[in-house]
């Protein structure tokens, strides 16, 4: 059985915190890829494997259903959801504007501690990807965004970017399968924290803007081949814009 979904005794009170651990197990199989877009969700089996009742799995589903992450199709069946590649072209769109405007903030106002972190965080992913770690690297890539984002400062925008993330997470971790893209990325991020801990604003803007462009490129070709052309009609195009 996988360890994210292990038995828990649902007692006397204990349905909410059930149905968040249902919740947490299946998001983070389905933002991970171990659940892939498509993929079919067993009600049922998720009751036994948690035993459960339907009523927590339900409530659980129904709240990755409003993050966009599921999909429940009356008398069908319960998918993990599979967006559209327009879809995934705006909310990638939407990711980069987020991004660039958090980077500008971090160089405006990242001070000594901070900066500090933005440094430790950025060897820990480098040494993750020049040891070809890509689960590693993902975990480091991720708290080196976080160190990004304390130094904002600014906990609105720092809450829009995560969700936005969360909707691209499976994809977004796939780009790393193109060859070379590992390097690429860690070089990128030297040139983000660079510009952030010498206040540049403008740099860091630049540097940010081409990170998530290179990134998200990596993605859409791996979405528009994974992409029946049915499904989606003709491939769109990401419109960058270059500032």
């Amino acid at each position: 059985m996988d360890p994210t979904l292990a038995h828990k005794t649902e007692g006397p009170g204990g349905a909410g915190s059930l149905q968040e651990r249902i919740r947490q197990a299946l998001e983070s199989r389905i933002l991970s890829g171990a659940m892939p877009p498509g993929s079919a969700i067993d009600e049922k089996a998720l009751a036994a494997q948690f035993d459960a009742s339907r009523t927590p799995v339900r409530e659980a589903l129904l709240l990755l259903a409003a993050q966009g992450l599921v999909r429940i199709v009356p008398r069908a069946g319960i998918y993990v959801r599979r967006a559209t590649v327009p879809e995934l072209v705006a909310t990638l769109e939407a990711l980069t504007e987020l991004e660039v405007v958090l980077a500008t903030l971090a160089a405006r106002r990242a001070g000594g501690e901070q900066r500090h972190l933005l440094q430790a965080a950025l060897a820990a992913a480098s040494a993750r990807a020049q040891a070809g770690d890509r689960a590693g690297y993902e975990a480091a890539n991720t708290a080196l965004h976080e160190a990004l984002y304390a130094a904002a400062g600014n906990p609105v925008l720092v809450e829009q970017v995560r969700g936005v993330r969360r909707m691209l997470g499976a994809w977004r971790q796939r780009s790393m399968d193109k060859p070379g893209r590992l390097a690429a990325s860690d070089r990128e991020h030297h040139t983000i924290v660079n510009a952030v801990c010498s206040g540049d604003e403008a740099a860091a803007a630049r540097a940010m803007r081409l990170h998530i462009d290179l990134g998200g490129d990596a993605m859409m070709q791996l979405v528009q081949a994974a992409t029946p052309l049915g499904e989606t009609g003709a491939p769109a195009r990401r419109r960058r814009t270059r500032r």
